[in-house]
C-alpha cells in the first residue's frame, strides 16, 4: 500500500504545478495585452474619390506599423504608408502623433496620354522637311512645335488640332479617360499657290530650285513650301531670294528693281586727305564702282585749294584712272595786338605782335599772350590773293575778372570750355544711312548764339563737390549711375558758384522746365552735341566723329573691345583699346574739334526730351531745344559696352528716364550776350 500512496502524492505534487505555471503564463498575457492596448494607436483611413474606393490598397512603406484595409495601428514613432488604386495615382502619407485620428486621401486619376504623328495626305509631294514646323493645340492652347507629339493630360473631352504653315490644318474630338494612351495620326492637306516674279528691266533669266523657268514676267505654280529664287543677267547684278508659299501667303509678288553691272574708277589725289564727292556722295580715295555707261560728277575739294569738277563715264570693260592735283591758295594777313604780345599760330610760336605773312587760306587760330594780361584767342580764315588784318585785344586779368563779375568757378574744379559756332546742318540719319533706326528723325537745325562744351566729361570728383566735402572723392573717371534731373540740378548748382542765372527750374524738386534765355550751365541739346559729333569743322555731315570711315583704329576711344568677349556677347574681336570698363575722362585723343570721349567712355544724357512724337519737318528751327515735355531724355554717344559699329554713329540715339552705369555727361552754356 505504501508505494501506491507515495506514486498518489506525487502525482498530485505534479498537477499543482502545471496549475501554476498555467496561472502565471495567463496573466503574462493578459499582462501584456493590457499593455498593448495602453500603447497603441489606431488610424482611420478613408479614400477618394467613390470609384477608387473599393479597388483601394494600404501598404507600408517604412516604421512599424500593422495596416489593414481601411486602417493603420502603431506603437508610436512616423510610419509612412501608400495608397494606391487602379487608374489613380498612388499617394504617400506620412503618419505620426500629431496626425488626426481619421485620415482622408484623395487620390487623383492618372493622366490619359496622346501619342500622334504628322502624316501627310495621299496627293502630297514629299515635303517632310516642314513637319518639324507643326504647332499642336489642345482646346487652341498651343502645346508642342515638332512632328511627333506625346503629351499627358487630365480625363475628358477635347479639341486637338495641328496647324503647319505649308500644309491645310487637321482638327480631331477626343474624348479621354483615366490612365487612356489614345494613338493618333494628324494627315495634313496639300495647298496650292502662285509665285509671280516681275522685274525692271523685264526679260530676265530666273531660276527657280536649280531649275530655269523662263524669263520675267514670270508666274509660277507652286505648292507650299520655300523655293530659292535666282534672278540673273549678263548686264546686270544678279539677285537671289528665298520665296516662301504659305497657308496665309499662298500669292507672293516680287518686283524687283536690277542694277547694272558696276565699271571701276581708280582716282588718287594730291594733296590725298580732301573731300571727294561723287554725285554728291561722299566716297575714299582708291577704287571705286559705279553704274557703267553713265555719266558721274566727280568735285574733290580741300579746304585752302583750288576745286576739282569734272563728268566721266566709266564701263565695265577698263577701269578709269584719275589724278587729280589741287592748287594750294594763300592770303597775305597782318595780327596785330594792343600792347606787345607773343602769338602762338595754330599751336606753333612764333616772333611777337605784330606779324604780316603769307597764310594758306584755311582756318587759322592765334593765341596772343603778355605778362600782367590774360590770354586772347581767336581765328581767322585768309581771303586768297588779299590782304587781311586781324586785331586782338587783350584785358588784364583784373579788368577780365571784373568784365565776367567773378573768376570761373568750374576752373578751379579743373573743368575746360571751348566755345563754337554752330552753323546749319541736319541733325538725325539719312534713309540710306547704314544701322539707321527709325528714331532717328532728319530736322534742320541752326544757331543764331554761340555756345561753349565742357572738353571732358564730367569726372566723380567735380560732381563731388556738388554734394558736399564729406562725399568728396578723388577720381576721374567720368561720373556714371546719376539721373537726368542729378544733372540737371549740378549744371544750376554751377550757374549759382558763378553768378549765373539757373537754366533750369525746379520747385521743392520738381523739374518744371528750363530758362531758355539764361547763359547758365546746362546739359548739351541734342542738336548742338550731333552738330559737335558729326558737322562741326567739316565740309559736309560725316557718319561718325571720326569721319565715315567703317574701320576702328586701335585705341581710337574707349569701346567694347576684344577684352570683353567674356563679359558680353556683342563687342568689336579686331579692336583693342586697353580698357575693359571706364577710363579717365581724355585718356584718349581729343578729336578735331578738341572734345574727348565723344564717341565712347560713357553715353552722354543730353538736354532733350525723348518722345516718339515727330517733330516739324517743314521749317529749319533755330537754336532747338527738342520736344516740349515728355517721359524721359535723350541719351547720345557709345560707351564701354558698345560693341556695334552702328551704335557710334552720330546720329544714334537712346533714351531712359533714371541713370545707369554706361551713363555721364558733359556741360554747355550759351555764350553771354553784353
Amino acid at each position: 500500500m505504501q508505494p501506491i500512496d507515495s506514486k498518489i502524492k506525487r502525482a498530485q505534487r505534479k498537477g499543482a504545478g502545471v496549475y501554476v505555471l498555467t496561472g502565471l503564463l495567463t496573466l503574462g498575457v493578459l499582462g501584456a495585452f493590457g499593455l498593448w492596448l495602453f500603447f497603441i494607436k489606431g488610424f482611420s483611413v478613408l479614400v477618394g474619390p467613390s470609384d477608387a474606393l473599393s479597388s483601394a490598397k494600404i501598404e507600408l512603406v517604412s516604421g512599424f506599423a500593422w495596416v489593414g484595409n481601411s486602417s493603420v495601428y502603431t506603437l508610436g514613432g512616423e510610419v509612412s504608408i501608400k495608397v494606391s488604386a487602379p487608374t489613380f495615382e498612388p499617394s504617400l502619407v506620412s503618419i505620426n502623433d500629431q496626425s488626426p485620428s481619421t485620415i482622408d486621401i484623395m487620390l487623383m486619376p492618372s493622366p490619359a496620354v496622346i501619342n500622334a504623328q504628322v502624316i501627310l495626305g495621299e496627293n502630297s509631294r514629299s515635303q517632310t522637311q516642314y513637319l518639324a514646323q507643326t504647332q499642336w493645340f489642345l482646346d487652341g492652347v498651343l502645346i508642342y512645335i515638332g512632328a511627333e507629339l506625346e503629351y499627358k493630360t487630365a480625363p475628358g473631352s477635347y479639341q486637338l488640332r495641328a496647324t503647319n504653315p505649308y500644309f491645310t490644318a487637321s482638327i480631331q474630338s477626343l474624348s479621354l479617360v483615366r490612365a487612356q494612351t489614345v494613338e493618333l495620326s494628324a494627315r495634313l492637306g496639300e495647298v496650292s499657290g502662285i509665285i509671280t516674279i516681275n522685274s525692271l528691266p523685264s526679260g530676265v533669266e530666273v531660276n527657280i530650285d536649280g531649275d530655269n523657268q523662263g524669263k520675267t514676267p514670270l508666274i509660277f505654280a507652286a505648292k507650299g513650301g520655300r523655293y530659292a529664287v535666282r534672278l540673273s543677267s549678263d548686264d546686270y547684278l544678279t539677285i537671289e531670294e528665298t520665296i516662301a508659299v504659305q497657308t496665309n501667303t499662298l500669292s507672293p509678288v516680287r518686283n524687283y528693281q536690277l542694277l547694272p553691272k558696276p565699271g571701276v574708277l581708280n582716282i588718287s589725289a594730291s594733296p590725298n586727305n580732301g573731300l571727294l564727292l561723287i554725285n554728291n556722295i561722299e566716297y575714299s580715295l582708291g577704287q571705286i564702282d559705279l553704274a557703267a555707261n553713265k555719266p558721274h560728277k566727280i568735285h574733290y575739294t580741300k579746304a585752302g585749294h583750288t576745286s576739282y569738277i569734272n563728268t566721266i563715264n566709266v564701263n565695265k570693260e577698263t577701269p578709269t584712272r584719275i589724278n587729280v592735283s589741287l592748287t594750294p591758295l594763300y592770303g597775305q594777313v597782318t595780327i596785330t595786338t594792343n600792347v606787345p604780345a607773343a602769338l602762338s599760330i595754330n599751336g606753333n610760336s612764333t616772333q611777337k605782335s605784330p606779324v604780316s605773312a603769307r597764310f594758306l587760306a584755311v582756318k587759322q587760330s592765334v593765341t596772343a599772350s603778355a605778362q600782367g594780361f590774360r590770354s586772347a584767342s581767336t581765328s581767322f580764315t585768309p581771303q586768297a590773293n588779299k590782304t587781311n588784318n586781324v586785331n586782338i585785344n587783350l584785358l588784364t586779368e583784373f579788368a577780365a575778372r571784373k568784365a565776367e563779375g567773378k573768376p570761373l568757378f568750374i576752373n578751379t574744379l579743373g573743368i575746360a570750355m571751348r566755345k563754337f559756332n554752330g552753323d546749319a546742318f541736319t541733325m538725325g540719319s539719312p534713309a540710306n544711312e547704314t544701322g539707321r533706326r527709325r528714331n532717328e528723325h532728319q530736322v534742320d537745325l541752326d544757331f543764331s548764339r554761340p555756345f561753349w562744351v565742357s572738353e571732358k566729361e564730367i569726372t566723380q570728383t567735380q560732381f563731388s563737390a556738388f554734394l558736399g566735402a564729406s562725399t568728396g572723392v578723388n577720381s576721374n573717371l567720368p561720373i556714371t549711375g546719376i539721373s537726368w534731373l542729378e544733372a540737371a540740378q549740378y549744371c544750376n548748382w554751377l550757374s549759382q558758384q558763378e553768378g549765373l542765372p539757373v537754366f533750369y527750374r525746379f520747385n521743392n524738386g520738381r523739374y518744371m522746365g528750363a530758362d531758355v534765355s539764361s547763359n547758365g550751365y546746362r546739359l548739351p541739346t541734342e542738336g548742338e552735341w550731333e552738330w559737335l559729333a558729326k558737322k562741326a569743322k567739316r565740309a559736309v555731315s560725316t557718319v561718325y566723329v571720326w569721319g565715315n570711315q567703317e574701320k576702328l583704329r586701335d585705341n581710337q576711344g574707349n569701346f567694347a573691345d576684344k577684352s570683353m568677349n567674356t563679359a558680353q556677347l556683342i563687342f568689336f574681336d579686331d579692336y583693342e583699346d586697353g580698357k575693359a570698363g571706364p577710363a579717365d575722362v581724355g585718356s584718349f585723343k581729343a578729336d578735331r574739334i578738341g572734345l574727348y570721349d565723344l564717341d565712347g567712355n560713357v553715353s552722354e544724357w543730353v538736354h532733350d526730351y525723348y518722345t516718339t512724337s515727330l517733330p516739324d519737318m517743314s521749317k529749319r528751327h533755330l537754336d532747338y531745344l527738342g520736344a516740349a515735355r515728355g517721359e524721359s531724355w535723350v541719351i547720345k554717344g557709345g560707351n564701354y559696352e558698345t560693341g556695334r559699329l552702328r551704335e557710334l554713329r552720330a546720329a544714334f540715339r537712346e533714351f531712359s528716364s533714371s541713370g545707369k552705369e554706361t551713363i555721364g555727361f558733359r556741360i554747355a552754356r550759351y555764350d553771354s550776350r553784353e
